[in-house]
């Protein structure tokens, strides 16, 4: 089981400058103060605006382009592409990439919150570092048009530097966990690991879902990590088997055997 630990608190790292303010141009563009088509104002008027050097700004704009919120071109300037960037995951070399199709009205119920240090066990079965710390948010997961019966039972944990997101999550259930990541923190999330196993549905977990112990389930695990590799979030989620499909696309290599 996962230790819990009271009266914990993890001091997140100061974020550098050029962070700083490509979460406050992130926030500006999604509360709509920078309109989807309009212009940003130059790097010489964010410097002088935000107080910050030429290449602060300009590293923030690189940040904001890899993210998807911007794109530069020569003559024109930098343009507001997105206030909700939609990301695509690929893996390398055209291997097996799975996709989970979840409704969109599926939003988070998040009912208890706290501190965890993964044990040998736990951090095996979310394959993460034993001892990392995290804070693990538990919940369900709802189908706003099938009434409050849960469609599965989640949890979510995410690294412990990121605390100061709990809040953010609690009031945005629609919004995927690592959206808010990117967007209040400035990091793209690189990669997204999918583990799936079948399991057994039993006892509690069992009456939360509405269904008969020892129903057929489907475990979903989920590394979403940084581009250096870092596991920033892990959800663990477990589904009745007749509530989720999963689809996989193979692409074929250039030398592959028939």
């Amino acid at each position: 089981m996962a230790t819990a630990q009271k009266d914990s608190k993890t001091e997140s790292p100061a974020p550098t400058r050029y962070a700083e303010l490509a979460s406050t141009l992130i926030r500006e563009i999604s509360e709509g103060r920078h309109v989807v088509g309009s212009l940003l104002p130059t790097e010489h008027e964010l410097a002088e605006l935000h107080g910050v050097s030429r290449h602060t700004v300009r590293a923030s704009l690189r940040m904001l382009q890899d993210l998807g919120y911007i794109s530069r071109k020569k003559a024109v300037g930098t343009i507001v592409e997105s206030a909700n960037p939609g990301a695509s995951y690929t893996q390398s070399f055209g291997t097996a990439e799975d996709l989970v199709r979840v409704a969109a009205t599926e939003v988070r119920a998040i009912e208890a919150v706290r501190d965890v240090t993964l044990d040998r066990a736990l951090a095996r079965r979310l394959e993460a570092p034993i001892g990392s710390a995290w804070v693990l948010l538990s919940g369900t997961r709802v189908d706003a048009r099938k009434g409050q019966t849960p469609v599965a039972v989640a949890d979510i944990y995410i690294e412990a530097t990121l605390a100061g997101l709990v809040d953010t999550i609690r009031n945005s259930p629609q919004v995927l966990v690592s959206a808010l990541i990117e967007r209040e923190y400035a990091i793209a999330i690189a990669e997204i690991r999918q583990t799936i196993t079948a399991t057994l549905i039993e006892g509690p977990l069992a009456d939360q879902l509405g269904v008969e112990a020892g129903t057929a389930g489907m475990r979903l695990v989920r590394q979403y990590k940084d581009s250096a590799g870092r596991i920033l979030e892990i959800t663990d989620t477990v589904y009745p088997a007749d509530r989720v499909s999963v689809s996989f696309q193979l692409r074929r290599g250039r030398h592959a055997g028939a």
